[in-house]
């Protein structure tokens, strides 16, 4: 067993896809299917049922924890030799948008740097063309933003984040443990990123059953939008991501709208085709890139 064959199987197992994890990994899809039938013939069992989908046998999510821990010991020794051997200080230039810099950078920063405490990350936020501008005119290294299709443009998928209905903890649905969208035609809300595709899919549902949305307040900034609804001004429908720190402590509650359609939106690393980082950005872009396949979706 080597580490690429436990690369592959991990990389496989996050993104359902062979071709994802060779994007990943910059390697070929046929390469990534030698290495995980290398694997399985290795380990005498099959990780991956392989149908219309990709998903894990038993055997597989099995296997998946030991695999996650033994790249992350790898990945730690590699960041103990580089302390070693290579100068941490430099500076990162990157961008992101307002989710992904406030609720997945500050974490990765910190923990960065433990072991560069030299570097200084310059971060831009914005929406999500504008981090594609910055990318694409190098102000920015590399970007965090919402899925988005460029010819020029490079993506790594990061993680998926859902809009769900956020309330304050002492509004009246607070009993409930689920609603229906025709709950809501009296409610007011505090809308979120309007003209954006996660507003048509939630204005959309409400349409299809010929419901209203009282909107008091548009707003574009997220922070601003949880205060409101702390404030009892309205509810709105959010990132989950975004108030994970306020469901904890029991600021917002999140309640589940049964006939609310899923609404999953993706996050990618974005860089220029044919982009040559330095050693101090490459190091942060792939620490970013591991880090942030174990963020809670």
């Amino acid at each position: 067993m080597n580490t690429e064959q436990v690369e592959a199987f991990l990389y496989v197992a996050i993104t359902s896809s062979f071709s994802k994890a060779g994007d990943i990994l910059y390697t070929t899809q046929p390469t990534i299917s030698s290495r995980i039938k290398s694997l399985e013939s290795l380990l005498n069992c099959q990780l991956f049922d392989r149908g219309n989908s990709i998903s894990l046998t038993e055997e597989g999510v099995a296997f998946l924890p030991h695999a996650k821990q033994v790249l992350h010991h790898l990945q730690a020794g590699k960041y103990a030799v580089q302390r070693k051997n290579f100068e941490s200080g430099g500076l990162i230039d990157i961008s992101a948008v307002f989710t992904g810099a406030i609720n997945l950078l500050p974490n990765l920063i910190k923990e960065f740097n433990i072991d560069y405490p030299d570097t200084k990350v310059n971060v831009r936020t914005g929406h999500s063309n504008q981090i594609l501008d910055m990318v694409l005119n190098n102000q920015s290294s590399f970007g965090i933003s919402r899925s988005i299709y460029h010819p020029k443009i490079e993506t790594i998928h990061l993680f998926n984040d859902q809009m769900v209905l956020a309330i304050y903890p002492d509004h009246p649905f607070k009993s409930q443990k689920t609603i229906t969208i025709k709950d809501l035609t009296n409610e007011k809300f505090i809308q979120y990123a309007r003209k954006t595709k996660d507003w048509a899919l939630v204005q959309n549902a409400f349409d299809r059953l010929n419901s209203l949305q009282n909107i008091v307040i548009e707003i574009d900034n997220i922070e601003v939008a949880k205060q409101m609804v702390k404030n009892k001004i309205g509810i709105a429908i959010l990132p989950r991501s975004a108030i994970k720190e306020e469901l904890t402590r029991g600021c917002l509650t999140e309640l589940i709208v049964s006939d609310l359609p899923d609404i999953q939106t993706n996050y990618d690393l974005i860089f220029l085709k044919d982009k040559t980082f330095d050693s101090i950005t490459d190091t942060f872009f792939n620490f970013i890139l591991k880090q942030g396949s174990d963020y809670p979706q």
